[in-house]
């Protein structure tokens, strides 16, 4: 087994080694916990990166930024729109048109003054979101910051209700911060495409929930199983067995009861979240299953297979989402 690991790690083939950065974006990685929005939204070329080829993932999205992709995404006629009133905003600006369009369909307020260089708020893209898409305010959502005083709560509600957005783990939604590129991505895929809206997973038995995309409900398949120590472990499999004969382990969710930890030491486990005498833990793949030794000690590769690829982006995104466990019992 020593001298399988060693060939294996030797060509880069153990699923650690596997993480690269997207091919559009050098600042994007495939494990990026928003690279499925952000290649979505460039693929219809609604967004777009900078001439060093990064991203900026992190960097703001400013009004007219907003006003602009918002435009595009919606396919919005831009011509013979009235002036939209900004005295900040000459007709010959970049973005005058989107604008215009923009504020004559109602998505963002008419004023003597846009600031279009000033980052657009998560409450700011809220109320354009949900005029965009004519949703309606929910009390079935709430967040501890927005008041139902708050100017943005009904924009808000409205747009948690669609599953768009899921807030902070804290139960906040921070609406007076800035919207950072990868964040408008999400929304703005969500919105558009429902395979990235999000569903609870339920696990009863181990007595947790998780906010997984729409896409996991035939792409992923989960069975409970119990180790040879006697804890549980939720296993979530890849709902493919075309290639490989079987369906690869995408992650596994460990409930070990605390009288259990010490059996445990030195096993390749990240602490989720601890409730009561119960410790979650997250467990990925050790190895990338299309990665692997024939019965020849031939080294296979079919990471470039669709697959194989499909099974990546899978398991970068559940890992991701995993770290949103919240315990229920």
């Amino acid at each position: 087994m020593k001298k399988v690991c060693a060939v294996l790690l030797a060509a880069g083939l153990l699923f650690t080694q596997s993480i690269s950065t997207s091919a559009a974006f050098k600042d994007v990685s495939k494990s990026y916990w928003a690279n499925e929005e952000i290649v979505y939204l460039t693929n219809k070329k609604i967004i777009s990166g900078f001439k060093d080829q990064s991203f900026q993932p992190n960097a703001p999205v400013t009004k007219i930024q907003a006003m602009i992709m918002t435009a595009r995404a919606l396919n919005l006629d831009l011509t013979n729109r009235p002036a939209p009133g900004f005295n900040d905003l000459p007709k010959s600006s970049s973005g005058y048109a989107e604008a215009a369009a923009v504020v004559d369909e109602g998505l963002f307020p008419k004023s003597t003054t846009l600031k279009p260089a000033e980052p657009i708020t998560r409450a700011q893209m809220a109320r354009m979101l949900t005029a965009a898409f004519k949703w309606k305010a929910s009390d079935a959502v709430s967040f501890k910051d927005v008041p139902r005083s708050f100017w943005g709560h009904p924009y808000i509600t409205a747009l948690a209700s669609q599953n768009i957005t899921l807030g902070y783990p804290d139960g906040t939604f921070k609406p007076n911060q800035a919207l950072t590129r990868s964040q408008f991505s999400v929304f703005l895929a969500r919105a558009l495409n429902d395979d990235y809206k999000t569903y609870t997973y339920t696990n009863t038995a181990l007595k947790y929930k998780l906010e997984l995309p729409n896409y996991m409900k035939t792409q992923v398949t989960t069975e409970n199983k119990k180790d040879k120590i006697g804890s549980y472990g939720t296993y979530f499999y890849y709902n493919n067995a075309a290639y490989l004969g079987h369906k690869p382990i995408l992650a596994i969710i460990w409930a070990v009861p605390e009288s259990k930890l010490p059996r445990y030491e030195g096993a390749p486990f990240e602490l989720l979240k601890k409730q009561g005498s119960t410790y979650y833990f997250y467990q990925g793949p050790s190895e990338h299953p299309y990665l692997f030794m024939d019965n020849q000690n031939r080294v296979v590769d079919k990471r470039n297979t669709n697959e194989a690829k499909a099974y990546e982006r899978i398991q970068y995104k559940l890992a991701h989402m995993i770290k949103g466990i919240t315990p229920t019992n």
